[in-house]
């Protein structure tokens, strides 16, 4: 079950950062016709979706996980190791943070009045998420684990 949730997690950090890259896309875009149309507003939802199930998925990982188990185990030792250290500390915590600023840029943007004011809070809110998304991802790991 591990190797499924974590080959599951993988492949959705893929979809994760390509709606990320195109919400991103269209905000930028979007500065300059100052439209904010519906299908704006869809992939910001659709971003924040995948992140929540993403979440949904990295906690059921960490609950299962045999490198966080271990590291659970004997933090004073888990701490040293970089690897397992990011699991424990950094992972997670970038992760949660990154899916709080998408949920803020929801609602920012939802909440602007003009298209153009939707477009920058999109590149704000979304901006920082990805970039907290990019910092928190495990890059020396396979970057397509299947199994």
């Amino acid at each position: 079950m591990y190797d499924w949730l974590l080959s599951l997690h993988n492949i959705l950090r893929w979809l994760v950062l390509l709606a990320g890259v195109y919400l991103l896309y269209r905000a930028l875009s979007g500065l300059r016709s100052r439209v904010h149309t519906p299908a704006d507003r869809r992939f910001g939802q659709i971003y924040t979706g995948l992140m929540d199930l993403q979440l949904l998925l990295g906690i059921l990982l960490m609950f299962i996980s045999p490198l966080v188990q271990s590291g659970l185990g004997n933090l004073e030792a888990a701490m040293k190791s970089s690897q397992v250290r990011f699991f424990i500390a950094e992972h997670w915590v970038l992760m949660l943070l990154a899916v709080v600023l998408a949920h803020v840029g929801s609602s920012r943007v939802r909440k602007s009045a003009d298209a153009l004011q939707k477009h920058r809070q999109t590149l704000l809110w979304y901006g920082l998420s990805m970039a907290l998304v990019l910092l928190a991802i495990p890059w020396w790991r396979p970057l397509l684990r299947l199994g």
